[in-house]
């Protein structure tokens, strides 16, 4: 089976071409090829391609054929967006625009596409007009604009277009909305407090509008409860906590309702008071409604406590009900791994078939069958993961590449990168995978270049920033210039953990550690993984703090058990090497 794999798309090649080879000896002959047998063979390539895998020569094929027949461009279109070829995408777009001005899917692929390689004022523009053009109006335009941009790989040009959106609609109760959610989603509660203020300010013309019949009162009562419970939570985010919570209370008391419970135990989430909040959600468990939320919620709880029992129990409870099946069966293979019990991670980690907890329970599961002796195994089942999940074909290269880098197979890891790159060259992750490759091989001065190269195509994009402001910083290189980086991010996205953590570590790396320290622990306490705890920990003991960061190191490595930077970080500074300190 893998031979054959390994000579298809050699025959692909060859057949290709034979074609071009048949289209020049034509061309030299001084026969020219009609539009219409152009099309045909360019879109005859192109469908092979399709089915071959090669989603990069169907694009361009697609491309070919639809400019010798022009009315093939919503299909070249259509084959380069399902190809992950935004560049090509964006391009077909706009002839099929200019062929159909009015055609508002047109301009949603433009939108979509523009919004992937981070042209911000291009995507806001298309979805502008697919607003303003939207036969149903603005207001009923925009839940589908927001589906597709709260569920957009990178959150912070979805906030970005989201803010051009309500400023071009600022009557609009779901421009507003939109930039809310956007705004938290990218990590910057003041903002989204600010957004959803003005949506529940217009929600009275809304209302009003209700009594001639645009919109339902029943309708109109709902969208203000869910502004509502989002304010209150972005309120919490942003650090107003009490008053948020003691209004939550308060509507509780006065309407001791299941919803109104779920929202105050969502809300004391929010404000990381957990305990508190589990009690309410297990006062849900019985409810038809919010009992499978509620339970889910409970034994997440019950897992980040390492009360490993308990949340074995109720994920089975929920798989018994057929509520949320894929993160069950993660967590559960999670459970039985870091209790040592191999063969139930396997068992449960390999039936997660959907969702976002698929690539990293088929990494874990790739790692456990190469400590086992069978990677070719664990090579077979990451290959079959592209052919079930398409659309993440480059996060699956990039994980497959990132798998062998730790099993210290450089070569093969930057020849995987340096493949799916030529197939997706549009791929931010790839590069930001080839970069962190590099890094870890030694090679910092590549890494470098591939970063700042990431950056100059996308210079507004705060994951780009971070990400060169980072690693100059780690190598102790341009710390000014990384500083006012990561300050930029961070003015994008001031909740974001991994931004604060490069903050706190840039600011280490010109000695100020003590300033450092109390960005890198709200870090740590939004999200303790083992990168961020092995900065603080480091942070503590250049404080002298060798206890407090023995206990840091401990709880990260508790959570995060197989963190490298984690690993190297104890060793060093516990075994007394200890490089001299910045």
């Amino acid at each position: 089976m893998l031979r054959i794999r390994t000579l298809m798309p050699l025959a692909f090649g060859v057949l290709c071409h034979a074609l071009a080879a048949r289209a020049d000896a034509s061309s030299t002959a001084g026969q020219v090829m009609a539009p219409h047998a152009v099309a045909e063979y360019y879109t005859l390539i192109a469908e092979i391609a399709l089915t071959r895998d090669e989603p990069r020569v169907a694009s361009l094929s697609y491309v070919s054929a639809a400019s010798a027949d022009p009315t093939l461009w919503p299909r070249a279109t259509e084959v380069a967006a399902g190809s992950l070829q935004p560049t090509v995408t964006l391009s077909a777009a706009e002839h099929w625009i200019a062929r159909q001005p009015n055609s508002l899917r047109a301009h949603l692929f433009a939108a979509n596409a523009a919004r992937s390689l981070f042209q911000i004022a291009v995507a806001a523009d298309n979805y502008r007009f697919v607003i303003a053009h939207f036969s149903g109006g603005a207001e009923a335009a925009f839940p589908d604009i927001e589906r597709r941009l709260l569920s957009a790989e990178n959150p912070y040009a979805a906030r970005q277009i989201a803010d051009q959106l309500a400023a071009d609609f600022p009557s609009s109760v779901a421009a507003h909305r939109l930039q809310g959610f956007a705004a938290l989603r990218a990590d910057d509660a003041a903002a989204a407090v600010q957004a959803f203020r003005k949506a529940i300010a217009l929600l009275p013309a809304t209302h009003e509008a209700s009594r001639h019949g645009k919109v339902r009162p029943r309708e109109s009562g709902s969208r203000r409860r869910a502004l509502t419970e989002a304010l209150r939570r972005a309120r919490v985010l942003s650090g107003d906590v009490l008053a948020p919570l003691a209004e939550a209370a308060a509507a509780l008391r006065r309407q001791p309702t299941a919803g109104n419970r779920y929202d105050y135990g969502f809300l004391l989430l929010a404000a990381k008071k957990t305990e508190a909040a589990r009690a309410q959600m297990i006062r849900l468990l019985h409810d038809p409604r919010f009992g499978p939320d509620a339970l889910r919620i409970v034994a997440l709880l019950d897992f980040n406590a390492r009360r490993d029992e308990m949340a074995r129990a109720r994920f089975a409870e929920l798989l018994a009900g057929r509520h949320y099946i894929d993160a069950c069966y993660y967590y559960l293979g999670l459970i039985a791994d870091r209790r040592g019990d191999e063969v139930g991670a396997l068992r449960d980690l390999a039936r997660v078939r959907h969702g976002d907890h698929v690539l990293p329970a088929m990494m874990r599961v790739a790692l456990i069958l190469r400590a086992k002796g069978a990677a070719s195994t664990a090579d077979a089942l990451l290959g079959d993961l592209v052919a079930d999940e398409p659309r993440r074909a480059p996060q699956i290269i990039a994980l497959r590449a990132q798998i062998d880098a730790r099993a210290g197979q450089m070569p093969r890891a930057l020849g995987l990168i340096d493949a799916g790159i030529a197939q997706y060259p549009d791929d931010p992750g790839l590069k930001y995978a080839l970069a962190k490759v590099d890094d870890e091989a030694g090679h910092a001065r590549q890494a470098l270049a591939i970063l700042r190269a990431i950056l100059a195509t996308r210079p507004d994009d705060p994951q780009a920033m971070n990400a060169y402001g980072y690693t100059l910083a780690d190598h102790d290189l341009r710390l000014d210039r990384a500083r006012t980086l990561i300050s930029q991010a961070l003015a994008a996205a001031p909740d974001d953990a991994a931004f604060q953590d490069s903050m706190a570590w840039v600011l280490y790396r010109q000695g100020q550690a003590a300033q450092a320290l109390p960005i890198v622990k709200a870090a740590y306490a939004d999200s303790p993984d083992g990168g961020i705890g092995a900065h603080y920990g480091e942070i503590l003991w250049h404080l002298g703090r060798h206890a407090d960061a023995r206990r840091v190191w401990a709880r990260a490595a508790a959570l995060d058990p197989n963190d490298r930077l984690l690993k190297e970080t104890r060793q060093r500074l516990m075994s007394g090497r200890a490089a001299a300190a910045p």
